[in-house]
Formats: C-alpha cells, sequence, structure tokens
C-alpha cells in the first residue's frame, strides 16, 4: 500500500470529537463502498485468496480524500486462536465453535462496521448487534442513526445500507452474502 496521510475509521467516528460531522452520510457512503471494495479485492482478487481475520473500524484508514484502505490483512495466522479476532467483530462461530477466521467471519466484521458507520456507536463485545438489530428490523431509522449528523431528505441508502449491514451480521455463515454481493450494492448507493 502506498504510503499517504490517513488515519482510521475509529478516530473519526469515535476519537475526534469533529470527525463525525467530517462524515456525513454521503462520505460514510464513499467510505462503505470503497471498504467493501478492498475486501472484495482480498477475498476474490489476490491469489492465493486473502482472509482478513479481523475487520473493524481501526482497520479502515481514510485518506485526505476521504477514500477508504483496508489494513492488517492477513496477519491473524500470526496470533494465538483466542486472540485473533476481537469481541464485538468476530461472530459466535468463531468463538463457540473454534471455526476461525473464514470469508463470512470478514462479512461479518464488515457487517459491524457497517453498522458503526450508521449509528455512530462503538461496537462493544457485540453490544452494537444486539441493539442494532431489532431498529433495524422494526424500521426505527430515527434511533439507529448517527444524532450527530442531520436525517437526509433521501433516506433510501441508508435504509438499504442497514438491510446489508443486518444480513452481513444477522445470518448464519451459510447464509451471510459474499463481500462481492455486499460491494456491488454499497457500490450502487453512492452518492
Amino acid at each position: 500500500m502506498e504510503f499517504v496521510g490517513m488515519v482510521s475509521l475509529d478516530f473519526f467516528l469515535h476519537q475526534n470529537s469533529d470527525g463525525a460531522s467530517l462524515l456525513d452520510w454521503s462520505r460514510r457512503l464513499r467510505i462503505a463502498a470503497g471498504a467493501a471494495r478492498g475486501v472484495e479485492y482480498l477475498h476474490e482478487g489476490m491469489t492465493p485468496h486473502i482472509v482478513h481475520g479481523c475487520i473493524k473500524a481501526s482497520n479502515i484508514l481514510i485518506d485526505v480524500k476521504f477514500c477508504a484502505r483496508v489494513c492488517d490483512y492477513g496477519l491473524s495466522f500470526l496470533a494465538p486462536q483466542e486472540k485473533r479476532g476481537l469481541v464485538g467483530y468476530v461472530d459466535d462461530d468463531y468463538w463457540v465453535e473454534r471455526k476461525g477466521a473464514c470469508k463470512e467471519s470478514d462479512v461479518y466484521g464488515f457487517g459491524v462496521v457497517l453498522l458503526e458507520l450508521l449509528s455512530g456507536r462503538r461496537s462493544e463485545e457485540g453490544l452494537l448487534v444486539e441493539w442494532a438489530l431489532p431498529l433495524i428490523k422494526e424500521t426505527k431509522f430515527s434511533e439507529l442513526l448517527d444524532p450527530r449528523l442531520v436525517i437526509p431528505s433521501d433516506m433510501k441508502p441508508l435504509v438499504r445500507l442497514a438491510k446489508v449491514a443486518s444480513a452481513c451480521v444477522g445470518n448464519s455463515r451459510k447464509d451471510r452474502p459474499s463481500i462481492a454481493q455486499v460491494a456491488a450494492i454499497l457500490s450502487n448507493l453512492e452518492m
């Protein structure tokens, strides 16, 4: 990856008091689509295919033009099994059945990042998923969306983004969309 001035998505969303306002809905959609394309490249464009192992907001870098770059990929095999993922960013199969990282667990982590982009909240040990899924199911988007931003007049892209996030985190591994499907949908949502 070329060296350019970048800051993590986590910093913009959770650490910088002005960061969230810099990430308006248009930029958030652009970041989501760009990160999805990056993960898709790891999963499908690389030979051999690369499983990231721990997709989270701190592993998505944002450059000065607000383009997303996925970092720290392919290193999960170096850590002991119990240290590879981060609670809240990996699915239950990773921990309970000790199945470890796979493309489907990367999609789960990406879904959590989408929920962070939508809500502005941190993923704290899976609580974000538990909180957000009922709101999406009940179409309570005014409660779901980041209160630091004005709710846009055209909600369709954000509703679609929420449904994609729900599909990524709410399904079993075998029923999750592929990152290629996610990337295609999100690329169509960019404003």
